[in-house]
């Protein structure tokens, strides 16, 4: 199968996921260096209520195509590339997760979003953890998908140390056929849409990918997220959560959640446990019937206000 390389989009630029016309936007909003250039793609009316799609590593907007085409007839949608993937802004900065988060938050005010809803899978929800824990106000929920909370292994997450290598880093995410065969292709426990997979390795094709990733490794650790998030951030988090975990992830066993001595849910004020049965890492790429179920079902528990 030959290549498939991503052209840039401009700003403005619609493109079709399904039935749903997307919208492509390219927007400047304050940093705490420079300021940042954000790229997300818009859909749905702007007048429903916000659903913010965060998505992992190695990824990009287009990990959310199955749940765009779900929920934009009736919500407002805003799914950016995270800073550093895609067509996101890749130059150097501040790239501690807590700050990033202030960032995305100037740019929803750019935007004129006060209040929403997310949604967040892998490092998209360090970032939301950072957003949701120190502005809790804005949150109507919170939908986390494989990150770990409160126990921690870190054989388990020999990444943490390797993607931040000096070396070992920018070539990796400078070789998208490599970092699927190496690390994505083993962590799926079904199959996926090989046209959805050439989609997302043609996102890392985007120039800067490589050197940036690395930053957010190189500007923390994953026991500091963990400390930040135990010690302050889930106590905030007063609206309704939702941890949605694949059962089969080998890097967050089930018991880093479910232990019953030790719970995730009693981290938070608010929150729910559910496992996706038969399913590895990439749970949004591998079961997106199920996850979109799971976040419609949420958003039904919201809006009844149970």
């Amino acid at each position: 199968m030959p290549t498939m390389y991503t052209s840039p989009n401009k700003h403005g630029e619609t493109e079709r996921v399904g039935s749903i016309e997307v919208t492509h936007n390219f927007v400047s909003a304050p940093g705490a260096v420079i300021p940042i250039d954000w790229h997300f793609v818009e859909a749905g009316e702007k007048t429903a209520e916000t659903i913010l799609f965060l998505h992992g590593n190695p990824e990009s907007w287009v990990a959310w195509h199955p749940q765009i085409k779900h929920f934009a007839d009736r919500y407002h949608i805003i799914a950016p590339d995270l800073k550093g993937y895609g067509q996101g802004d890749k130059r150097p900065g501040d790239w501690r997760w807590e700050n990033v988060a202030e960032e995305m938050l100037a740019l929803l005010d750019k935007i004129g979003l006060t209040k929403f809803h997310i949604v967040a899978h892998d490092r998209g929800c360090v970032l939301a953890d950072y957003m949701a824990g120190n502005h809790s106000e804005r949150l109507l929920s919170y939908v986390r998908m494989q990150q770990i909370c409160h126990i921690l292994r870190l054989e388990n997450s020999p990444q943490s140390v390797y993607l931040a290598d000096p070396i070992f880093g920018p070539n990796i995410y400078g070789n998208p056929d490599f970092y699927f065969k190496f690390r994505l292709q083993k962590m799926l426990k079904n199959p996926v849409k090989q046209e959805l997979l050439d989609l997302l390795k043609a996102q890392m094709r985007f120039p800067g990918m490589n050197t940036a990733v690395i930053r957010y490794f190189q500007s923390s650790s994953f026991e500091k997220e963990r400390l930040d998030r135990t010690s302050r951030l889930f106590k905030n988090m007063h609206f309704p959560v939702l941890l949605l975990q694949a059962a089969d992830d080998d890097g967050q066993p089930p018991f880093y959640y479910n232990d019953p001595t030790n719970p995730a849910v009693a981290q938070f004020p608010n929150a729910r446990l559910q496992f996706i049965e038969n399913c590895g890492h990439y749970s949004n790429l591998e079961k997106p019937e199920q996850v979109t179920a799971a976040i419609e079902s949420m958003l039904q528990y919201v809006r009844k206000g149970e």
